[in-house]
């Protein structure tokens, strides 16, 4: 699973070097010596090091995003993610760069788009100049040869841990097994795959811990190399239309706008959702409610997400703590398009 979880996401909230002062009993001055990194010869170091634990449980972030990471020269940071045109990352933008410039800071956007050797030497490049402070990797994992490897105390891996370094862990193993223990439960007994065509890391993660759920709980699990596809929706539907044709009753889809995909497709066909097909999304976009029947998916919650990995990036950088690995949560949100098969088996 990665890196422990050691951490809350509660624990991310304004505090004071005045909080700080009266939680570690010390006075304001210790606390601006230690933050400001000059304590040598005036901070007792045992002082010192309770400082810094106090002011990292309770989330403290020093003035300026912690002078642009300690590191300096830049208030920018990088933001590397799948697609950009994605509406989820479009979310995730837009509650990053909030979260930013509440910090003082901006955001510069990098699309991975499965390409590591591109994405990751354009982001060492960025860091190793100073034009960035700091980076955010969404969905991916560090290649065994990667630039970011010496410079990964600047940066923080959200959704696929990467042992040793910050990480933000989203619960997809629980919000798997939901889903399955749902589906199971109206009476599937055989769940179908409809997989994301990206080399990316996250959808990686996301079909292992389905397919381990469906054979903890005896469900059958079909995968497909044919019901895979892109996010356009050419690709998509030509995908939802093979997965059709199999007559397989219940489908948990790497992300919302494949599983809308396959919802068109059902009615275009005559097929009823859920009776004859029952339908899971991954995400809970908008758009999964303007359909009829609203889409049952698992909830990403972008702006938490968003938020936290930015706090995290500025705390721990300012605090020179050691790596910490935080969980945040993926509910099953059931809507009207799962529901107990028509034939008995399916």
């Amino acid at each position: 699973m990665g890196m422990p979880i050691s951490r809350s996401t509660a624990s991310y909230s304004a505090a004071t070097a005045t909080d700080i002062a009266r939680e570690a009993g010390v006075s304001q001055s210790a606390v601006s010596l230690v933050m400001s990194g000059k304590e040598a010869g005036r901070v007792a170091a045992r002082t010192a090091t309770r400082i810094r634990s106090v002011a990292q449980r309770l989330g403290y972030q020093p003035n300026a995003a912690a002078r642009a990471l300690r590191s300096g020269r830049s208030s920018l940071l990088g933001l590397a993610v799948l697609d950009a045109s994605h509406p989820f990352y479009g979310l995730v933008l837009s509650a990053a760069d909030d979260a930013a410039r509440h910090s003082g800071l901006s955001l510069s956007m990098i699309q991975t788009r499965g390409d590591e050797e591109f994405w990751e030497q354009r982001l060492a490049d960025g860091l190793s100049s100073g034009y960035l402070a700091g980076g955010i990797i969404f969905g991916e994992r560090l290649s065994t040869a990667s630039p970011l490897r010496a410079l990964a105390d600047r940066l923080v891996f959200v959704e696929v841990p990467e042992p040793g370094l910050r990480s933000i862990v989203l619960d997809t193993e629980t919000a798997m097994a939901s889903v399955v223990t749902h589906l199971a439960g109206l009476g599937h007994r055989e769940i179908g795959y409809f997989a994301a065509d990206y080399p990316s890391a996250v959808f990686a993660r996301r079909v292992k811990h389905c397919a381990e759920a469906a054979h903890q709980q005896h469900v059958r699990f079909r995968v497909e190399p044919s019901w895979r596809a892109t996010f356009d929706v050419e690709t998509a539907t030509a995908a939802a239309r093979q997965l059709l044709d199999s007559g397989v009753g219940a489908v948990m889809c790497d992300d919302d706008l494949l599983a809308l995909a396959l919802h068109r497709c059902a009615a275009e066909q005559g097929r009823r959702v859920p009776g004859d097909l029952s339908i899971v999304g991954f995400g809970d976009l908008d758009m999964a409610r303007l359909v009829h029947p609203q889409l049952t998916t698992v909830r990403l919650p972008a702006d938490e997400i968003a938020r936290v990995a930015v706090q995290v990036l500025i705390s721990s950088s300012a605090l020179h703590v050691p790596p910490i690995g935080l969980t945040i949560g993926t509910p099953l949100v059931v809507r009207g398009s799962t529901g107990p098969p028509t034939r008995l088996g399916r």
